[in-house]
């Protein structure tokens, strides 16, 4: 069987994905696609319908009202020459980079109804395309024939440690290590123990551990795989 032209570059929160992704899509010209940031949209979308996200279950009504919601607002994703969301033309593009959207992102994106769509949104943008995407089951469920699957992780401290730093640069200063830190690994835990496309490498994925590695470090590994994948295709 035929390969996707694609990159499923899946791991934790932190783990420094999106820096890398966006590396090796200019690198190698490919197409980007910032998955946690169109979760993180829904997410900030649907904190207004009023519904608890942090329940195991949607009642049935629920998910009907999110998929009202999805049929009636209009989501854009623009992956070049940076990634641009807006949603009925309002940009979304930096407020859902705030603390609290992430959070909420990891409630959201376990209910299936949110996924579904997330899934179709994905792969109707790379269609037939040379892509790199990041997330957590590009690999598993959005692409599982991807020509190239890698697994990047890195310690929680050292998780905490990027996003503290991150959200800093940012201007966000009422936040701190000890926080941030609590915040991964309870989203760890959600992440790879959710009923829906729980975080895990896939079987046939490569796993990376950042901790230590620079970034350039980890692009050049990544790089070396996808020349050495190519043949695949």
């Amino acid at each position: 069987m035929k390969k996707d032209q694609v990159i499923a570059l899946d791991g934790p929160s932190g783990s420094g994905k999106s820096t890398v992704a966006k590396m090796i899509a200019a690198k190698l010209g490919l197409i980007y696609i910032d998955t946690g940031a169109m979760f993180r949209a829904a997410a900030y979308a649907l904190q207004h319908t009023g519904i608890d996200f942090t329940k195991e279950k949607l009642e049935p009504a629920e998910n009907q009202l999110i998929e009202k919601f999805f049929h009636d607002h209009r989501f854009q994703f623009a992956p070049e020459p940076g990634v641009l969301i807006l949603l009925d033309n309002l940009n979304l593009t930096d407020v859902i980079r705030e603390h609290h959207v992430s959070r909420l992102a990891s409630q959201v994106s376990r209910h299936k109804v949110v996924r579904d769509f997330l899934k179709f949104w994905q792969r109707d943008i790379v269609k037939d395309r040379p892509a790199i995407l990041d997330g957590r089951d590009i690999g598993t469920v959005i692409f599982p024939n991807a020509v190239l699957k890698v697994f990047l992780t890195a310690s929680a401290e050292e998780r905490a440690h990027r996003r503290t730093e991150e959200l800093k640069v940012r201007g966000q200063t009422d936040i701190d290590f000890e926080t941030i830190l609590k915040d991964i690994k309870e989203r760890d835990y959600v992440d790879m123990n959710r009923e829906i496309a729980p975080l895990k490498k896939a079987e046939d994925g490569i796993e990376l551990d950042s901790t230590g590695k620079s970034i350039p470090q980890i692009v050049d590994e990544i790089v070396g795989l996808w020349e050495e994948r190519k043949g695949l295709l």
